[in-house]
């Protein structure tokens, strides 16, 4: 049976955990601490960086958790259950692991999915210097999605107006509005912000000096909400028939690029995507990057989970009664507390990632 005890119930016990691994399998680790944020009993936050196995090795597995803050407790719960199973011991002569405990420490610590600024990391990452890829469907439904109360018939209208946007242009145009990323609705969903948050900073200085080195690197993006309950999802973004995609094909089989269990119907085109910046930042490495999404509940309810999050942040303060219940269910979405889905993360995970450290070292 899996040991539940790597999972936590907030950011510093999870952090806690991770640091203790990393050091019981000797690994070398970095802190790069948030200047300015702290957790919410006032607790330092950092994305800490633990590097096992060569650190100068030409071939470098990144895996990764935290981008999405609160999804980050069950992605830290498969990093430290890896390094408690001995997993340093099985990656192969000049061959690193980098683990990057909490690239969104904020909403980790604070069980949110965004940063402080309200910022989904993982559309942050595009080219802030330059006009920002215009999302004009977003500006249709952003009204219609954004109720000032939270009740069943509000979140009836909520879904009405979505069902009204795609029945009138198509499943693709939907996903691309919804979930493709915005930056003209600071308090809207999936916003891209207007400046680089801290936390793409300090991933790309992390990437540049745990891995600039590398001839071969490749990255693990842990997350939770698509897929089927008690499965897991891989979503390659690697043209098909390249050979990054082929790579991922090799090392993980055919379900790392055929997104076998997606909720999706038609995954968006997405912007500012944290692999994205990871493959920017090694341009002379031969990069590949997967995302892998644990599956919590189906797309709806993710879409609902998604939208709470932004009354509490308006509106929770108005109904705190409400907003505790809100939150709870919030956190439930992200991060079932079921001990089968907890079993299945470590099952599946464990094996995911020795085919990770193995398929890095194969030339």
């Amino acid at each position: 049976m899996a040991d539940r005890s790597v999972f936590s119930s907030s950011y510093a016990e999870a952090r806690g955990k991770f640091l203790d691994a990393a050091r019981a399998a000797g690994a070398r680790i970095s802190h790069y601490e948030h200047p300015s944020q702290k957790g919410p009993q006032g607790e330092s936050l950092y994305l800490d960086v633990a590097v096992m196995g060569d650190p100068l090795a030409p071939n470098v597995m990144v895996v990764g958790s935290g981008t999405h803050g609160i999804e980050g407790f069950s992605g830290s719960a498969a990093q430290t259950a890896w390094m408690l199973d001995g997993g340093a011991k099985r990656i192969a002569p000049g061959t690193a692991m980098v683990f990057l405990h909490a690239h969104n420490p904020w909403g980790f610590a604070h069980h949110q999915r965004v940063t402080e600024e309200n910022v989904d990391l993982n559309r942050n990452f595009v080219d802030h210097a330059k006009p920002y890829p215009p999302n004009p469907g977003y500006k249709e439904i952003h009204a219609g999605i954004s109720p000032s109360r939270w009740d069943e018939d509000s979140i009836r209208g909520v879904f009405a107006s979505l069902d009204a946007f795609r029945q009138a242009r198509g499943e693709q145009a939907f996903s691309d509005a919804y979930n493709g990323g915005q930056y003209s609705h600071a308090d809207g969903f999936f916003y891209g912000g207007r400046r680089a948050q801290w936390s793409n900073d300090t991933f790309r200085a992390a990437i540049g000096k745990h891995v600039g080195h590398a001839r071969r690197a490749a990255l693990i993006d842990l997350h939770t909400g698509i897929g089927p309950y008690l499965d897991h999802v891989f979503l390659c973004f690697h043209a098909p028939g390249s050979p990054a995609y082929e790579r991922a094909r090799k090392w993980w089989g055919e379900r790392a690029v055929n997104r076998q269990g997606s909720t999706h119907k038609a995954l968006a085109a997405y912007k500012g995507l944290l692999i994205d910046a990871f493959q920017a930042e090694l341009a002379k490495a031969e990069t590949t990057a997967v995302v892998i999404e644990f599956g919590t509940r189906t797309r709806t309810e993710m879409q609902r989970a998604n939208m709470s999050l932004r009354w509490l942040r308006e509106h929770g303060k108005d109904d705190p009664k409400l907003a505790e219940a809100v939150r709870a269910d919030y956190i439930e979405a992200f991060y079932p507390s079921d001990p089968s889905w907890r079993d299945a993360v470590l099952e599946q995970s464990g094996v995911f990632l020795d085919q990770a450290a193995a398929g890095i070292a194969t030339v």
